[in-house]
C-alpha cells in the first residue's frame, strides 16, 4: 500500500461544521488549504494501491457535503525528497538526498523552501527543471494519473453545468468498452490460445 500526496480543488470554501462532517467521512488525512488567488484545495495524503484509487475515495467522501464538490486536482510544488523520488520514479530517495548533499551530480541542486523540525521542502518545478538541464533526466511536468484524474473531474463539472451528467457517463462507459477485435483477443486468450482471431 502506498501513500499519495496530491491536492482536490473545491468549489467553495466548506464551513467550519462542513469540515467537521468532512473529516467524519473519513478526510481525516486532508487539510483544508487556500491559496492567494482566493481558490480553495485539500491537501491529501492518502495510501491506496493506486494514486487514482486514493483520489477517487476522497472524490466520494468530499460528496457528504451537499453542494460542495471537487473542481480539478493536482499536485504541490513543495516535495520532500522522499516525495521527489516518487514523483520521479526512477531515482531512490537516497539519489535525492546525495544529489542535494552535492555527494553526486554537477552540484547547484535547488535550496530548499523550508527547513523545520528536520523537514526540508523543495520546489517540485525547481528539482525537475534542473534534473532536466543539469542531470538530463526525462523527467515528465505533471503525473499522468492527476492528468487523468483533473480532466475527469473537469469534465464531470461541465456535465453536470449543462445537465448532461448521465448522457457523458453512459458516453464515457461507451468509449471505454474494448473494440471487437480487443474482446475476441480476450476471448481466445482465455481458451488459451494466444493468437489474434481474424476479423
Amino acid at each position: 500500500m502506498n501513500t499519495w500526496n496530491f491536492r482536490v480543488m473545491l468549489n467553495r470554501a466548506p464551513s467550519d461544521e462542513e469540515t467537521d462532517t468532512l473529516y467524519e467521512a473519513g478526510l481525516d488525512d486532508c487539510a483544508v488549504a487556500g491559496d492567494p488567488d482566493g481558490g480553495v484545495y485539500l491537501m491529501c495524503e492518502r495510501e491506496g494501491e493506486s494514486l487514482l484509487e486514493a483520489i477517487a475515495s476522497v472524490l466520494i467522501q468530499i460528496s457528504s457535503v451537499d453542494k460542495l464538490w471537487a473542481v480539478g486536482v493536482g499536485q504541490g510544488d513543495a516535495v520532500t525528497l522522499g516525495d521527489a523520488a516518487r514523483r520521479h520514479g526512477g531515482r531512490t530517495q537516497a539519489s535525492f538526498r546525495q544529489l542535494a548533499n552535492g555527494q553526486r551530480g554537477p552540484g547547484g541542486f535547488p535550496e530548499p523552501l523550508i527547513e523545520a523540525d528536520n523537514i526540508s521542502l523543495y520546489s517540485w518545478a525547481e528539482i525537475s527543471e534542473w534534473l532536466r538541464t543539469k542531470m538530463g533526466d526525462n523527467v515528465p511536468e505533471a503525473n499522468r494519473d492527476v492528468t487523468l484524474a483533473d480532466a475527469a473531474v473537469k469534465l464531470a463539472c461541465r456535465a453536470n453545468i449543462v445537465h448532461r451528467a448521465s448522457q457523458v457517463r453512459d458516453l464515457f462507459e461507451a468509449a471505454c468498452r474494448p473494440t471487437l477485435v480487443e474482446a475476441k483477443v480476450e476471448a481466445t486468450v482465455t481458451q488459451g490460445e494466444a493468437k489474434v482471431p481474424a476479423t
